[in-house]
């Protein structure tokens, strides 16, 4: 399939009625007390490592004993979803689903069990689910290290009536990774790329603090199959979003701060934080570091902030174009640990599943090493930008521009002008009558 034809068939979800916006377009009628839908987040995705991601994606709830006294929303109810997903760059399928009792006026609120056959970025740590109506905050399109999994989890979300929600989800996974220190690997397609697996059993507990605030424990042991060997590890992950509105129309001001951290020496390369950025794309992306290459930095502890200030009156407006200046600024730290301390930069042993040698001693000959590297010195990116500069049907474009500043000293540091600097457009679906 050509992109000629796959930009025709995004172009044909963008521009279906205004009911059809949400995730899910349901398939039965409106009346019927049970949504039997579509999912669209399903229908098209894109990585470096699947490339163009194919699929389809049910969902079904029914109340488990229709209520009068409520609405549709606040019934006990069963849901289930199942999705089915292709690669066309590994040529491999993907699905998974779950089966879900709700029980919306209880502290209890919810149980689910389910399972996936599916990939996963390693070291991934954003919250923010892949929504195929808001590309901009999809910055893990640019990722190629990834894991295949089969995993099965059992959660459950507890609300105590306050602004605290907790979900804990136990889960047991079998995974092996997608890469090595040459390349990608495709177990589909050459089966000599297949990798020995682990087994990991984890614990995660999740606390939701208002709109705002997010904290993430998850704890468990991977065992190793090739050599036997079981390692406990443990991170932590906290993470604050707000948006805040100036007084007297002065416009806003949007923070995004996400810390996190790994415990022990032994922390499995899946678990640690990957800290790429989108650097090399003509297209703008929210929450991360725009001219930070992808997989270019990994750390077992990192900080980073994202301050993005818009005026709050565009340049002009009319049915065309309505300039709106925006500044950002992010700031990323991280470092890797050892056993004298925090580093720099680091060797992974991908053959035997030895964790980081942070002091950079001789790995064994026969070894297959990966060399990480983490901005142990600091970088600060700020971006000057200009959205909806001009709309397009129900597309807004804009343009911005980054520029990334690293000490001399540090390895990410690049005295090549186009390997700190970055232009890309900013494109926003709007869904307004205006």
């Amino acid at each position: 399939m050509s992109n000629r034809h796959i930009i025709y068939i995004l172009a044909l979800l963008f521009l279906a009625p205004a009911a059809c916006f949400a995730q899910y377009l349901r398939i039965n009628h409106l009346d019927s007390r049970t949504d039997f839908s579509f999912d669209l987040n399903h229908l098209y995705n894109y990585n470096n490592y699947e490339r163009n991601r194919w699929g389809g994606g049910l969902f079904l709830q029914t109340p488990l004993r229709y209520d009068k006294r409520y609405g549709y929303d606040f019934q006990n109810s069963l849901r289930t979803t199942a999705y089915l997903g292709w690669g066309t760059g590994d040529k491999a399928w993907k699905y998974g689903g779950d089966l879900s009792l709700l029980f919306p006026h209880y502290d209890f609120r919810r149980i689910t069990l389910g399972y996936r056959h599916d990939v996963e970025q390693i070291g991934g740590h954003s919250f923010y689910s892949y929504n195929i109506f808001n590309t901009i905050e999809n910055s893990s399109y640019f990722s190629s290290r990834y894991s295949a999994v089969d995993r099965l989890w059992l959660a459950a979300e507890l609300d105590f009536r306050g602004p605290g929600v907790v979900v804990a989800t136990l889960r047991h996974s079998s995974e092996s990774l997608l890469f090595n220190a040459k390349g990608l690997l495709f177990p589909k397609i050459d089966a000599a790329d297949s990798r020995p697996k682990s087994d990991y059993d984890e614990a995660i507990v999740q606390l939701l603090w208002g709109e705002h605030w997010t904290i993430d424990l998850q704890a468990g042991t991977a065992l190793h199959h090739f050599d036997n060997s079981r390692e406990p590890f443990a991170r932590l992950v906290a993470q604050y979003s707000n948006t805040l509105k100036l007084n007297n129309n002065w416009g806003n001001l949007r923070l995004y701060a996400q810390c996190g951290t790994t415990l022990g020496h032994d922390t499995p390369i899946s678990r640690r934080f990957s800290l790429g950025g989108t650097g090399g794309s003509y297209y703008y992306f929210s929450n991360t570091l725009l001219t930070l290459r992808p997989n270019a930095a990994m750390a077992d502890s990192y900080a980073h902030l994202t301050a993005v200030y818009t005026v709050g009156r565009p340049l002009w407006s009319n049915a065309l174009s309505h300039p709106t200046p925006f500044l950002q600024l992010n700031v990323l730290w991280g470092a890797l640990r050892s056993y004298n301390g925090l580093s720099e930069t680091g060797l992974y042993i991908l053959h035997n599943g030895n964790a980081i040698n942070t002091e950079l001693q001789d790995p064994d000959p026969t070894a297959e090493t990966l060399m990480l590297f983490a901005p142990y010195y600091g970088i600060f990116e700020p971006a000057l930008g200009i959205d909806q500069l001009v709309r397009w049907g129900i597309i807004d474009f804009g343009v911005s521009v980054a520029w990334q500043m690293t000490p001399k000293k540090s390895l990410l540091h690049s005295d090549n002008f186009f390997d700190k600097f970055a232009v890309m457009c900013v494109a926003k679906l709007v869904f307004d009558n205006k």
